[in-house]
C-alpha cells in the first residue's frame, strides 16, 4: 500500500528528532571530551587561541627569545644510562624567525656541583623525582648565561623510533670516519670467553662523506659515535653530528608527507612521547613547534675546546687531571668563569658579527 504525503511528514519530523537528538549528544560528548582533554594537557581556550594564531607571548621567554635545554641520554641499557651525553642548548627566536643551536660538552666542570655538568640530572634525580630537570636547567644556566626556560630530556633508545617512524632522515655527513670502538648494548659486562681486551663488546662503525639515508639505528651511531680517530672522535664532532641530525629530524617532520598522513602523525606523536620527559605542557611544546615549523635560519655553533698545538681556538681548556681527581674535565680558558663564554653565547644568540673574536 503506498506511503501518502500526510504519513510521510510525521516519519520526517521523527527523523529530524532523532538526528538533532544524536547532534546533540555528540555535541555534548565533544565539549566534555575536549574539556578533560584541554584539563589533561592544560589546553584552556586562551592557549588554543594563541596557536592559531601564532601569538607567542604566552611562551616563557627573554629578549623576544625562547631557550630550550635538549638533553640526551643512554637510558636504563647503557652504562651510566641517565648521564646526559648529549647538551644542546636551543635558542628560538619568536619575532626574528631563527634558531641558534649551541652545543655544550659533556666535560664542562660546574664548580657549584663539584662534578661535570652530565652528572647534573643524575643527582638531581637522586634527590626528587624530577630534580634532574630543574637542577640540569641550572647547571647549563651556569654556563651559558641567558636563561633556560624548557628542558626537554630524550631516551636515545626512543629517539630511534622517531626516526623510523618518519621513515629515516638524510644527513650530510661533513667526513668519512671509522669508530672501531662503538659499545654494543647489552653487552657491556660479557666476558668475551676470556679476551682480556673485551673486543666482543664492541663493533666498528662507519660513515661516509656526503648524503648518506639513516635509519633510526644509523642516526643513533652517528651522533653517540665517541672512538673515531683524529677530529671526529672528540666531543665537539660529536656535538656538530648532534645538530646535523636534529636539523634533518626537524626538515623530515615538516615534510608534507609526514604531517598529512594521520597514522604516521599518531604513531610521532606516541614515539615523542614515550622518548621524551620536558617541563612544557602541551600548548606550549605545540606553540614552540609552530614558530619553529617556520622557513627559518638555523645557525649551529659549539663551545669548543683550546688546543693552540692544533692552531685551534677555544674558550675552555684541560687541566691538570690530578686537580680534579685524576678525571678529564674541561674548564674555562680566563678567569676561572663562565664570563667569556656567557659574552660568546649571548653574541651568537644576537646574531651578532663579531662572535668569532671573543674565542681567543
Amino acid at each position: 500500500m503506498p506511503i501518502r504525503k500526510r504519513q510521510i511528514l510525521p516519519i520526517f519530523a521523527w527523523c529530524l528528532k532523532i538526528l538533532l537528538g544524536i547532534m546533540l549528544v555528540a555535541l555534548i560528548v565533544g565539549i566534555v571530551y575536549l574539556y578533560k582533554l584541554s584539563g589533561q594537557y592544560k589546553l584552556s581556550p586562551k592557549w588554543l587561541w594563541s596557536i592559531a594564531r601564532d601569538d607567542t607571548s604566552l611562551l616563557k621567554q627573554y629578549q623576544g627569545r625562547t631557550n630550550i635545554v635538549i638533553l640526551g641520554i643512554g637510558g636504563a641499557n647503557h652504562e651510566g644510562g641517565d648521564l646526559t651525553d648529549t647538551i644542546m642548548v636551543v635558542s628560538v627566536g619568536l619575532k626574528s624567525h631563527d634558531i641558534a643551536l649551541i652545543s655544550v660538552p659533556r666535560d664542562v666542570w660546574i664548580p657549584t656541583l663539584k662534578d661535570k655538568i652530565n652528572s647534573a640530572y643524575h643527582y638531581g634525580e637522586e634527590k626528587a623525582k624530577g630534580g634532574g630537570l630543574i637542577l640540569a636547567k641550572s647547571s647549563v644556566e651556569e654556563v651559558v648565561g641567558i636563561p633556560i626556560h624548557y628542558v626537554a630530556l630524550i631516551d636515545f633508545s626512543g629517539f630511534k623510533e622517531i626516526i623510523d617512524v618518519v621513515g629515516g632522515i638524510d644527513v650530510e655527513v661533513q667526513d668519512t670516519f671509522t669508530d672501531e670502538s662503538y659499545p654494543i648494548a647489552g653487552k657491556e659486562n660479557d666476558e668475551c670467553a676470556g679476551d682480556l681486551e673485551f673486543k666482543c663488546r664492541y663493533e666498528t662503525v662507519t660513515f661516509t662523506k656526503g648524503i648518506e639515508h639513516m635509519n633510526g639505528e644509523q642516526a643513533l651511531k652517528y651522533v653517540r659515535s665517541r672512538y673515531a680517530k683524529d677530529e671526529n672522535g672528540t666531543d665537539f664532532s660529536r656535538g656538530k653530528r648532534q645538530q646535523a641530525v636534529l636539523v634533518s629530524l626537524k626538515k623530515k617532520i615538516l615534510e608534507k608527507q609526514t604531517w598529512t598522513d594521520l597514522n604516521k602523525v599518531k604513531l610521532l606523536y606516541k614515539a615523542i612521547d614515550d622518548a621524551t620527559t620536558t617541563d612544557m605542557f602541551l600548548g606550549e611544546a605545540l606553540l614552540v613547534a609552530r614558530t619553529s615549523g617556520k622557513d627559518i635560519v638555523i645557525r649551529s655553533v659549539g663551545i669548543t675546546q683550546d688546543e693552540p698545538q692544533k692552531n685551534k681556538k677555544g674558550l675552555l681548556i684541560n687541566p691538570p687531571q690530578w686537580k680534579y681527581d685524576g678525571r678529564w674535565v674541561l674548564i674555562p680558558k680566563q678567569d676561572d668563569n663562565f664570563d667569556k663564554i656567557k659574552a660568546y653565547v649571548e653574541c651568537v644568540v644576537k646574531n651578532s658579527l663579531y662572535c668569532e673574536s671573543l674565542v681567543n
